[in-house]
């Protein structure tokens, strides 16, 4: 006569081996990193395209200047307040903020967005010339302007230039 020894299971009952829990576990972070991976993806096309939003919006005030003027500001002149109080009506300062300002400390004063001449990670860029030659010290010459964002994944410098 054979005895149960372990009367609470039966013969007949099978559990889970322990390779189909792994193989379980394993498909489960799998699609969990595929997740991940697609919005931090879909996140910074996101960001990207608010960049080029913003150059947009900044290049219509830009031009708007030009048409006025018949010069490009500098980027003295656009990263001061006070002149732009002045000379660009009801411009938005949000204009210059690249969605991942202010983690680059470069593009912050005084808690303020401002361009740099080339773009970095978090700040945009704005590069007036005459002639190809900076025009910073004489803003009066400025016959053309190179706006400059980073994108993100691989994105490049995304550009807008003067209008022609």
């Amino acid at each position: 006569m054979v005895v149960n020894q372990n009367p609470g299971i039966k013969k007949n009952e099978k559990g889970f081996t322990l390779i189909e829990i792994l193989i379980v576990f394993i498909s489960i972070v799998f699609l969990v990193a595929v997740v991940a991976y697609t919005y931090d993806g879909i996140k910074a096309r996101s960001r990207n395209d608010v960049r080029t939003a913003e150059l947009r919006k900044l290049q219509v005030y830009v031009e708007t200047f030009y048409s006025q003027n018949t010069y490009y500001p500098s980027r003295a002149d656009l990263n001061n307040p006070s002149w732009r109080a002045l000379n660009l009506k009801s411009f938005d300062i949000s204009f210059l903020k690249d969605p991942l300002w202010p983690k680059n400390k470069a593009c912050d004063v005084n808690g303020q967005p401002i361009l740099l001449d080339t773009s970095q990670t978090g700040c945009f860029g704005y590069a007036p010339s005459n002639n190809g030659v900076s025009c910073e010290k004489n803003d009066k010459n400025c016959d053309k302007y190179t706006l400059t964002a980073t994108m993100e994944n691989g994105g490049g410098v995304y550009r807008l230039s003067q209008l022609d």
